[in-house]
């Protein structure tokens, strides 16, 4: 991809790991009122994050952290489904390859458990590539869709549009 890794490590105290990409910039408008809000100095959410891969969740988890976000990280649909149950969301990024219960039916359960006037904002995140992912994941009722590798302001950006109000979109 271009980048440089480097590596800092002082024996007991612990290891640093950078990673640099140069990657392109974002082409298009970003919602400057809620965009801005989700990203920076705006109210803190609290999201909640379905994802497998520890990896991947600890940088999804480290960059919307960074925008002063709180994040309550599962591995699988059905520990999401608990979490709900004792705490309220603002919004949640969901892998479509789960363990078990994948994210297209996960969206499909939130949904139908959803009461009248709730309606819990979902990005579907994905490393597949191609295909008709978004096509599903829309129809499985999440209000983004979003591809990995991704950075910052695309979470930023997909955030924004999916917790926009109706009468905003």
């Amino acid at each position: 991809m271009g980048g440089q890794i480097s590596l800092e490590s002082t024996l007991g105290k612990g290891s640093t790991f950078r990673v640099d990409l140069p990657l392109p910039a974002v082409d298009g408008h970003v919602d400057t009122t809620v965009a801005e809000a989700v990203a920076s100095g705006g109210p803190s959410l609290r999201l909640l994050l379905l994802e497998d891969d520890l990896t991947v969740a600890a940088v999804i988890t480290g960059l919307l952290e960074a925008q002063g976000h709180q994040i309550d990280h599962v591995p699988n649909g059905l520990r999401a489904l608990q979490a709900m149950e004792s705490q309220n969301y603002d919004a949640a990024l969901v892998d479509l390859d789960l363990p078990g219960v994948d994210g297209f039916k996960w969206a499909r359960l939130v949904r139908s458990r959803e009461q009248d006037g709730e309606h819990l904002p979902m990005v579907a995140i994905t490393a597949r590539s191609g295909g008709d992912e978004e096509t599903r994941a829309r129809e499985a009722g999440m209000d983004g869709f979003l591809r990995k590798p991704l950075h910052g302001q695309q979470l930023a950006k997909a955030l924004a549009a999916a917790i926009r109000p109706p009468q905003l979109a």
